[in-house]
C-alpha cells in the first residue's frame, strides 16, 4: 500500500490536541456540586464531588495525560472530512470512541494483570483495582451523554445508539474469547478464530468511529459498508502490529513491557503460527511457557526466540499488509479523491509500520 507524502504524526498531534480539548469540555479534570449537576443531573439529596474527583476524574486524566495516538477519533474526523464534512461539526462526537477506548484499557490491564501502560504504572497499580474497574466502566457509558447535549435529529441519535450497543457487546465478546484463550480454557486456536476475536475486540470500536462519521455525513450504504470494512481491517492490522511490537519492539518507544503477551499467555497470531510451524517438541515448550504466565526474563526470552525461529513474525507482517491493502483497494474505488482521503491512506500506513 503506497504511502502518501503527508506527515501523519503532525496531523495526529493536531487532531489529538483538539480531541483532548473537546473531551475536557465534557469530562472536566475536577467537578464541584454545580458542575456535577450539569454533567449528570441535579441531585435528589446532595452530591459529594470530591469522591468523584479522587476515584473517577483523577485516574481518568492520569491516563489521558500520558498521550496515546487518538487514532480512532482521528479516523472518525478523516472519514467525515473525506465525505465532505467539516471537523467542527464532528468534534464533539469524537469523545465517544476515545473515552470508551481508554475505559477498556484500564479494565483490560486489570484482567491481564499488566504492569505498565503508556510508559507508567497501570491505573490499578496506582489507585487500586476497585477504582480502576469502576472508572473504566464509567467511561463505557459517560460519553454517551454527549448525544443528549448536542443538536441531532432523532433518527441519527437512534442509529448512533444502536451502533453503540452492538459495539459494546462485540467488545465484550471479543475480550471474553481473549481471556478464555490465555487462561487455557480453550486450546488449538486457529488463525481465523484469532482474526475474528480481534475483529470484535479491536475492530468494533474502529468501525463504530467511522459509522458515526457516515451517519453524520448521510453516506450511502455502499460507502458506509466499504468504510466500515476498511476500519475493521485497519484495526486488526493495528493489533497484529501491536503483537509484533510486544515481542521485538523497543520498550522506550512501545510504552508497555516487552514480552507482556508471553507473561499473560496470550494466543496471538504470532503464537498460533509458531505452534503450527515449530517442531513438535519446541511447540510444546512454547505452550508450557505460555501456560506458566511467567515474569521470568529467561523464560520470556526463550519464548521470544521460539517465535523468531518459527518465522511467525514475518508471516504476521505480511498478513497486516495484505489485509489492509485489500480493504484499501475496495474503499479506493468508491471514495472520491481528496486531501482527507490521502490522510486516511497515510494513517493506515503509519498504524501498520509504526514502531510504537
Amino acid at each position: 500500500m503506497a504511502g502518501a507524502e503527508i506527515n501523519i504524526l503532525d496531523i495526529l498531534e493536531e487532531y489529538g490536541r483538539r480531541i483532548t480539548a473537546e473531551i475536557e469540555k465534557f469530562i472536566p479534570r475536577r467537578v464541584d456540586e454545580e458542575s456535577l449537576s450539569k454533567l449528570i443531573g441535579k441531585p435528589f439529596f446532595k452530591y459529594e464531588p470530591e469522591s468523584i474527583n479522587k476515584s473517577v476524574l483523577e485516574p481518568f486524566w492520569d491516563l489521558m495525560s500520558r498521550g496515546g495516538k487518538r487514532w480512532r477519533p482521528a479516523l472518525m474526523v478523516m472519514v467525515y472530512e473525506a465525505l465532505g464534512g467539516k471537523i467542527e461539526d464532528i468534534l464533539p462526537l469524537t469523545i465517544i470512541p476515545e473515552v470508551i477506548h481508554n475505559g477498556t484499557l484500564v479494565v483490560d490491564d486489570v484482567e491481564d494483570e499488566s504492569d505498565y501502560r503508556r510508559g507508567k504504572p497501570c491505573i490499578h497499580k496506582i489507585y487500586g483495582v476497585d477504582i480502576a474497574i469502576n472508572m473504566g466502566n464509567t467511561m463505557y457509558f459517560l460519553p454517551l451523554l454527549i448525544i443528549s447535549k448536542i443538536n441531532l435529529p432523532d433518527d441519527k441519535k437512534f442509529r448512533i445508539l444502536d451502533e453503540y450497543v452492538k459495539t459494546m457487546v462485540e467488545l465484550s465478546i471479543g475480550q471474553a474469547m481473549d481471556i478464555a484463550w490465555h487462561k487455557g480454557l480453550v486450546n488449538d486456536i486457529t488463525e481465523e478464530q484469532y482474526m475474528q476475536m480481534t475483529l470484535l475486540k479491536t475492530g468494533a470500536l474502529a468501525r463504530f468511529s467511522v459509522k458515526i462519521a457516515c451517519i453524520m455525513a448521510d453516506a450511502s450504504r455502499e460507502i458506509e459498508e466499504k468504510i466500515s470494512r476498511f476500519s475493521e481491517s485497519l484495526a486488526v492490522a493495528f493489533q497484529i502490529q501491536d503483537d509484533i511490537l510486544n515481542i521485538i519492539g523497543e520498550e522506550s518507544k512501545y510504552g508497555k513491557e516487552i514480552g507482556g503477551d508471553i507473561k499473560e499467555g496470550k494466543r496471538t497470531l504470532l503464537v498460533i503460527k509458531a505452534l503450527e510451524n515449530l517442531p513438535p517438541h519446541k511447540a510444546e515448550r512454547l505452550r508450557e511457557i505460555l501456560k506458566m504466565r511467567t515474569s521470568n526474563e529467561n523464560l520470556i526470552k526463550e519464548a521470544v526466540n521460539l517465535l523468531k525461529e518459527s518465522r511467525s513474525i514475518d508471516y504476521a507482517r505480511r498478513t497486516c499488509i495484505e489485509l489492509l491493502s485489500k480493504a484499501w483497494n475496495d474503499l479506493d474505488k468508491v471514495l472520491p479523491s481528496s486531501q482527507a482521503k490521502e490522510k486516511l491512506k497515510a494513517l493506515a500506513n503509519f498504524l501498520i509500520f509504526r514502531e510504537f
